[in-house]
């Protein structure tokens, strides 16, 4: 689809928005805070505070994604059709010349560049010192961390505009994306090890690996260890060797599935809605 003007329009404003409410610098300082905070303490468990290692310290940070970011994207496009119908701009923005692919596509990319600079803004500061501390051999790591980040992030608001078209009343919204936020970021991995222990380790790891590209989470997971050299995912107290196919590149098509799809589904379901 060409970027045309309405969509830049569009797009505009809700990045407008977002940097007037200081949505993006409130995000980044607390991003920043908690990633360097994080990243100290995540020897602590064993007697040693402090920073150690790049791989350490990706692994620790890798937990904190799991968690932020998903909730976080998900709130943020969680209300896009909820929030125009109160200020009755919907039926505006409907009966106006532009598509619904445009008002979709410019809705998505306002507040995905919203999303990007409060991440890479948070993780950038929080790197500069990491990376001083641990040295600038880390730096290529690092930044494989945070491209994967904001990918995970753009995932999940992909997937909140199709919340947000499905249940357009805004008590459903919250709660179906509180939902989501619990199932991909710990109800599926609990089922994962309480399969394996049913199972008693009889699904092999094939099997387990394919499963394991089905929650956004996990395949974020996944990337992270491989560009730390980890061939195996841990899932609680569960560990478990990566087949040949999870290679870094069919990872990388399978996480840009998972923004591309949810984006399509929300325009064919707000087209169906919406277009008389």
């Amino acid at each position: 689809m060409v970027f045309t003007d309405a969509m830049k329009a569009v797009a505009q404003k809700e990045l407008s928005d977002k940097l007037k409410s200081r949505w993006v610098v409130v995000i980044a300082a607390g991003f920043a805070l908690f990633t360097v905070v994080i990243s100290y303490f995540s020897g602590a468990t064993s007697g040693v505070a402090g920073l150690r290692s790049m791989d350490a310290t990706i692994a620790s940070l890798t937990s904190l994604v799991t968690y932020f970011i998903p909730i976080l994207a998900l709130t943020l496009g969680g209300g896009i059709i909820a929030d125009e119908r109160d200020k009755g701009t919907l039926e505006i923005y409907l009966s106006s010349p532009m598509s619904i692919g445009e008002f979709i596509t410019g809705k998505f990319l306002g507040l995905a560049v919203a999303l990007v600079l409060s991440t890479t803004a948070g993780l950038g500061i929080a790197g500069i010192v990491i990376i001083i501390k641990l040295g600038f051999s880390t730096v290529l790591t690092y930044l494989l961390f945070v491209l994967n980040s904001v990918f995970l992030g753009l995932i999940f608001l992909s997937v909140s505009f199709l919340v947000s078209i499905l249940f357009s009343d805004r008590a459903r919204v919250i709660a179906f994306t509180i939902f989501l936020w619990l199932f991909f970021a710990v109800l599926y991995d609990l089922g994962l090890v309480g399969l394996l222990i049913i199972t008693k380790g009889v699904v092999g790891n094939e099997v387990f690996s394919a499963l394991l590209v089905l929650n956004p989470v996990d395949v974020y997971r996944v990337l992270n260890f491989l560009s730390i050299g980890e061939l195996r995912v841990f899932l609680g107290l569960a560990a478990v060797e990566l087949p040949g196919y999870m290679n870094t590149p069919v990872l990388w098509v399978i996480t840009l599935l998972w923004v591309v799809m949810p984006l399509y589904l929300s325009y064919y379901f707000f087209k169906k809605r919406y277009l008389i």
